[in-house]
Formats: C-alpha cells, sequence, structure tokens
C-alpha cells in the first residue's frame, strides 16, 4: 500500500502539481507583464533605467546588502538564506534530478551531496529562524496574517522529511513514510507557489521594471504636488 502511495506521488502527482505550478506561474507572469503594459501606456514618462533595474535586481543575490540595513539585519540575512536554499535544493539535488530524469525524460547538473546536506540544514534553521524572528518582534507580529505563518511551515515540511529520507537514522519512523511525506508536502508548496507570496522568489526581477514605470509621477506634476503642500520653490 505504502509502495503504491510513493508511485502515484512519484508519477500523477508530480506530474499534475508541476502542471499546476506553471500554469499558474504563466498566469502571474501573464498579470506581471499586463501591469507592466498598462504603466507603460498611462505613464508620461516611459523611460526606464534599465541599467538601474539590473542592478537593483543583482543587488537582491548579494548576501552583504542585507547587513548593512541597521534595522533587522540578521532577520533580512536569514531571509536570504532561506530564499537561495528554496531555489537551490529543490532544482539541484541529485535525487530531484533523478525524478525529472525517469518521469520526464530531462535532466540536468546536481549539488554534490554535502553541499545539498548543508543548504538544507540551513533551510530548515533560516525557516525557524523567520518564525521566531517574527514572533519575537512586536510590530512583524501584529502585521502578520495567517499565510505568513503557514507559508514558512509549509516550507519547513519538505525539507525536514527531505534530511530525514536521505538520513534515516535521523528519521523516527521508516524511510519510506518519510519519503511519502516528502513528496506530497513539495507538491503541495508547488501549487501554493504561484498563489502565494512565494512567488516573488520566480517574478522578483520584474518588479523593478514595473516599479519605475508605475511609481512616477508624470511631467511637471511634482509642481502641482508642491502646490498643493504649500512648498512652492522648496524639495519634495
Amino acid at each position: 500500500m505504502l509502495d503504491t502511495m510513493i508511485e502515484l506521488a512519484r508519477g500523477p502527482l508530480l506530474k499534475l502539481s508541476l502542471l499546476v505550478m506553471f500554469a499558474g506561474l504563466l498566469r502571474a507572469f501573464a498579470l506581471q507583464a499586463w501591469e507592466i503594459g498598462w504603466a507603460w501606456h498611462r505613464a508620461g514618462d516611459r523611460f526606464v533605467p534599465w541599467k538601474l533595474v539590473i542592478a537593483r535586481n543583482l543587488s537582491w543575490l548579494l548576501p552583504w546588502r542585507y547587513l548593512k540595513s541597521e534595522e533587522r539585519a540578521v532577520y533580512n540575512f536569514i531571509s536570504f538564506l532561506f530564499h537561495v536554499a528554496i531555489v537551490l535544493v529543490p532544482i539541484f539535488l541529485a535525487g530531484h534530478v533523478a525524478i525529472w530524469e525517469k518521469e520526464l525524460g530531462i535532466g540536468w547538473w546536481t549539488l554534490p551531496p554535502r553541499v545539498a546536506d548543508v543548504l538544507t540544514v540551513i533551510a530548515i534553521f533560516a525557516l525557524v529562524g523567520l518564525l521566531v524572528g517574527r514572533y519575537a518582534n512586536r510590530g512583524s507580529r501584529r502585521m502578520s496574517g495567517v499565510s505568513d505563518w503557514v507559508l514558512p511551515v509549509l516550507c519547513l515540511l519538505p525539507f525536514v522529511s527531505g534530511f530525514m529520507t536521505s538520513h534515516p537514522a535521523w528519521s523516527p519512523w521508516d524511510a519510506r513514510v518519510s519519503y511519502l511525506l516528502h513528496l506530497l508536502t513539495a507538491e503541495l508548496l508547488l501549487v501554493v507557489v504561484p498563489f502565494s507570496k512565494l512567488v516573488h522568489v520566480v517574478l522578483f526581477w520584474s518588479s523593478q521594471a514595473s516599479s519605475e514605470l508605475g511609481w512616477r509621477f508624470p511631467p511637471g506634476f511634482g509642481h502641482r504636488v508642491r502646490q498643493t503642500l504649500g512648498k512652492e520653490g522648496q524639495g519634495v
């Protein structure tokens, strides 16, 4: 029975979850593209500083930028580590690539086992750290909704179950149970990604372009703002 469930999770359920994820990401990308087009159409100033947009996107990938901020630097750095792990481990783990090769007929370079283990442990501690940091900070705790607590836990489960699968000695139950839990929780996460805050991991690069077009005053509008604020001749 357990083996049948594992085969079901590795086969049809995996393909279904990937289909939902890619369809959801395509929808999210289409909405993002529409927003950029709408902002472009309405913008008085249609110049986009692409070098600045690219630089900002690249800076998102640099860990030391998160240590420059005096406020919540540790929390932000932990968040960065989580984002790195959640991208690299699912895509480049050798066991995952083996499944892609068997079920989808495609494969690519894989992480060395020790590197994958380190990244998995980093992800687990980072997720726990994010939850503790959110709870410990009164402002974050007040602003947090249900999804802010559920999503980190949902991300945590595939990493914990995956680590127990590859290290059976750490598992309190049969390795096949850990493997099934890993498959099911990972597939649930795949389905959730396009419809949650996690979608920014994929679409962060286009957000800067959208912001540059959408969050800009039309030509001459700054003068009207100064008039409204009674600050003519002053900087606003």
